[in-house]
């Protein structure tokens, strides 16, 4: 639909009726337009003047305008809840930090020279808690090389460092074979291989 006229120089003579026609158009959150929340009534664009109104109708009309707006205001809440409900369902409850704790970071937005997003690491570190500057903010204490990130992360971006509870059951490192007096390992067998042209 085309609002304005083929050169598109119109436009700004057509905003009244724009914004009477949005402040006009029903809310999906009440049921009604702003008009009739503000004033209990839809205006028309045609006038209608009304004369000798009386008192007691005007009293009535402010009292039911009242109602109207009472009405509203408890719509909104229980649909404000009804998010809520929704939101908080899908947000998992804020994990306990404190400093001193280790914690990994998510590494979704962090650039790396990784090939390959899909198969790089999920979790960076862990790194230790030095601060907790804001309620669900924490600094961390970072290796040099990462000097360019800023240390505080919200604690969306944390996840806990547990401790490995098998301690003693460490997967040893494989074997080293030595070539030309440099380290290596030695491969067992490959299983697949590819060309890229």
């Amino acid at each position: 639909m085309y609002i304005c006229n083929y050169q598109q120089d119109n436009w700004s003579e057509l905003l009244p009726l724009m914004e009477f026609a949005y402040n006009n158009a029903l809310s999906a959150t009440t049921s009604v337009s702003p008009f009739f929340a503000n004033k209990g009534y839809h205006p028309n664009i045609t006038v209608h003047p009304k004369c000798n109104i009386a008192s007691s109708r005007a009293y009535d009309f402010a009292i039911d305008l009242n109602e109207l707006q009472n009405t509203l205001k408890a719509e909104i809440s229980m649909v404000q809840q009804h998010y809520q409900k929704s939101a908080d369902a899908r947000h998992s409850p804020t994990p306990d930090f404190k400093v001193s704790d280790k914690v990994f970071v998510k590494a979704q937005f962090f650039r790396t020279t990784w090939h390959s997003k899909k198969l790089s690491k999920k979790y960076l570190g862990p790194y230790k808690i030095i601060a907790q500057p804001g309620t669900l903010s924490f600094t961390l204490y970072l290796p040099e090389f990462m000097h360019s990130v800023h240390p505080v992360f919200h604690v969306s971006m944390l996840e806990p460092a547990t401790s490995n509870t098998f301690s003693e059951r460490i997967q040893p490192a494989p074997a080293l074979v030595i070539i030309d007096r440099e380290p290596k390992y030695e491969i067992s067998r490959i299983v697949d291989s590819k060309i890229d042209c």
